[in-house]
C-alpha cells in the first residue's frame, strides 16, 4: 500500500533533450509531516481535533493506497507484529466520525494471535456517515479457543484495502480513544490509542517523482536521499536499502505513480524513443543488482521498455544507454513512460544495503553504447512482480534463437513450459495467467542454446 504522486511537466520538445521531469534531480520538495506515534499508517494521515483531549487521526485514501492506521506489519493479507498482551477483552470500542463513500466500506480489523497464529480474526466494516459527528461505537472479539494471546493486531482503515484502484475516492475516517474492554467494564489501553503522541518530522523528495521514502515513515527511515555527491549540478538522487526491525526498506524513485501492480503511466511523451540514458554509481551488496528503466505507455497499455542493470562496485559515476525496445505489434508513439531507479533487481526484492547513485537521465542521446560485457543474448523483466491474476513477461532478443520459456517451483519442479519456439530478434511482452498459481516463490527461467536467464516470480493472491 503506497501514496501515488503524478506530476506533470512542460514538454521539451527538441530531440536530444530530456522529457523526463526533474531528470537532473536538482529540484527537491520539503514537506514536513506530523504522525501518530507508534503507529504505522498509509494514505493521507492527518492531526485533527479530537472527541476528547486535543487530538484525533484522521485518514483518506490517497492514489491506491488506502488510509490506515495498523498496529502491526501488513503483509499481503497477512499480518506479523502488533502489541504485547495477555488479556482476552471482549470488545474494541472508540469514537468514530467518518464519510464513506457510496459502495466503499471502512475496517476495524483486529485479530489476537499466540506464537505468530491468529485466535481470533475480525473485520468490522462501517458503512456511510456519521454526520459529522462523533460515534461512540464497540465491535466484538470473536475467539477461536480458549488460548491465551501473546499478542494483538489493531487496525482502521477509511476504505476497503482489498479493492483500492475500483472503488471511489473521498471518504474519510476520523478515530479517536481506541481501547479494549470487557462485559465487566473493564478497559484495557492501546498504545497511543488516544492520539495524543505524534512525532514531526521533514520529508523531503525529488518533485515528480514518487519514493518508497513513504512507505517507512513510521520507521522513521529514508531510504531515497539527495546528496551533493552529483554527476552536474548541485544535486543527485541517492538509494539506499535500509535495514529496520521488519527487515530490509527497498529503496526506489520512480517517475510516475506506483500502483498495486507495478508503475503505472506516468509523464507524457511525444515521440518514439529509441534510447534511455544517464549516470549512476552503485555499491552492490549481497549479491544485489542494481536497475534503472523505463516503461513505454499508449493509452494505458505497456508498449515497450528498456534497462540497465548492474552487479558490480561502480565507484565513479559512469555513463549508460539502454535501447527501448517495443512490442512488435505497435508501430505508433507512445504518450507516456514511467523510469524507476532501484539497487536491487527490478522485479524482486532487495537482498543487502545496497547504494544506487543517479544523476542527469535523458532519452535518445547514443553516444555512448552499453557495455558489450553486460548484455546476453536476451534480457528479460517481470512485472508486477509480485503478481496477483497475471504478470509480464517482457523480454529482448538480440539476434534470431531458438527459446523456450518455462516456469517451477520453489523445489525446482517444472509447473508449465509457457513458450518453446524459434523467435526472431525483437521485443517481446508475453502476459502470463498465474491464477492457476498457488502462492509462493516461482522461477521464470528463459533458455537458449547458448544461454540461460532465470528470475523469481512472487505469486500473492
Amino acid at each position: 500500500m503506497k501514496k501515488i504522486y503524478l506530476s506533470l511537466f512542460t514538454l521539451i520538445s527538441a530531440v536530444g533533450l530530456s522529457q523526463i521531469p526533474n531528470a537532473d534531480f536538482e529540484n527537491w520538495n520539503i514537506t514536513p509531516s506530523v504522525t501518530p506515534a507508534n503507529w504505522n499508517f498509509f494514505g493521507q494521515i492527518t492531526q485533527v481535533p479530537g472527541a476528547n483531549g486535543n487530538f484525533a487521526v484522521r485518514m483518506e485514501r490517497a492514489g491506491d493506497a488506502p488510509g490506515a492506521i495498523v498496529h502491526g506489519n501488513p503483509d499481503g493479507n497477512n499480518f506479523w507484529g502488533g502489541l504485547p498482551t495477555t488479556d482476552r477483552p471482549d470488545s474494541i470500542v472508540g469514537n468514530f466520525n467518518y464519510s464513506i463513500a457510496a459502495n466503499d466500506t471502512a475496517w476495524v480489523l483486529v485479530t489476537f494471535k499466540k506464537n505468530g497464529l491468529a485466535i481470533s480474526f475480525d473485520i468490522h466494516k462501517i458503512y456511510g456517515n456519521s454526520g459529522g459527528n462523533f460515534l461512540h461505537l464497540g465491535f466484538k472479539n470473536n475467539y477461536y479457543d480458549a488460548t491465551i494471546p501473546d499478542s494483538v493486531v489493531v487496525g482502521v482503515t477509511s476504505t476497503n484495502p482489498d479493492d483500492t484502484l475500483q472503488q471511489p475516492m473521498g471518504g474519510f475516517m476520523i478515530v479517536d480513544d481506541l481501547e479494549f474492554k470487557d462485559a465487566s467494564g473493564t478497559t484495557y489501553p492501546i498504545l497511543n490509542g488516544d492520539f495524543e503522541i505524534w512525532n514531526t518530522f521533514n520529508d523531503e523528495e525529488p518533485m515528480s517523482w514518487f519514493t518508497s521514502n513513504v512507505s517507512y515513515l513510521p520507521f522513521g527511515i529514508a531510504p531515497v536521499t539527495k546528496t551533493t555527491d552529483a554527476q552536474n549540478g548541485l544535486y543527485a538522487l541517492r538509494a539506499e536499502n535500509l535495514s529496520g526491525s521488519f527487515g530490509l526498506a527497498a529503496a526506489y524513485a520512480i517517475a510516475g505513480p506506483q500502483g498495486q501492480m507495478g508503475p503505472m503511466p506516468g509523464f507524457p511523451v511525444t515521440q518514439r524513443d529509441s534510447s534511455f540514458n544517464g549516470y549512476y554509481k552503485f555499491f552492490p551488496d549481497n549479491g544485489d543488482t542494481a536497475s534503472i528503466g523505463i516503461m513505454m505507455f499508449y493509452q494505458g497499455n505497456q508498449v515497450g521498455w528498456g534497462f540497465h542493470e548492474e552487479f558490480d562496485t561502480v565507484n565513479t559515476y559512469t555513463y549508460f544507454s539502454a535501447p527501448i525496445n517495443y512490442s512488435m505489434s505497435f508501430l505508433g508513439v507512445p504518450d507516456s513512460a514511467t523510469v524507476f531507479v532501484l539497487p536491487f533487481r527490478g522485479g524482486s526484492n532487495p537482498y543487502g544495503n545496497s547504494v544506487l547513485y543517479a544523476d542527469n537521465l535523458s532519452l535518445n542521446d547514443q553516444s555512448v553504447s552499453i557495455k558489450s560485457n553486460k548484455i546476453s543474448p536476451f534480457r528479460m523483466l517481470l512485472y508486477p512482480n509480485a503478481a496477483n491474476e497475471f504478470t509480464n513477461i517482457n523480454y529482448y532478443l538480440d539476434q534470431s534463437s531458438e527459446l523456450s520459456i518455462t516456469i517451477y517451483d520453489v523445489r525446482g519442479k517444472l509447473i508449465e513450459t509457457i513458450s518453446s519456439n524459434k523467435q526472431n530478434a525483437g521485443a517481446y511482452i508475453l502476459k502470463y495467467n498465474t491464477n492457476d498459481l498457488a502462492n509462493g516463490l516461482y522461477s521464470v527461467e528463459i533458455k537458449s542454446r547458448k544461454s540461460v536467464q532465470t528470475q523469481k516470480l512472487i505469486v500473492q493472491h
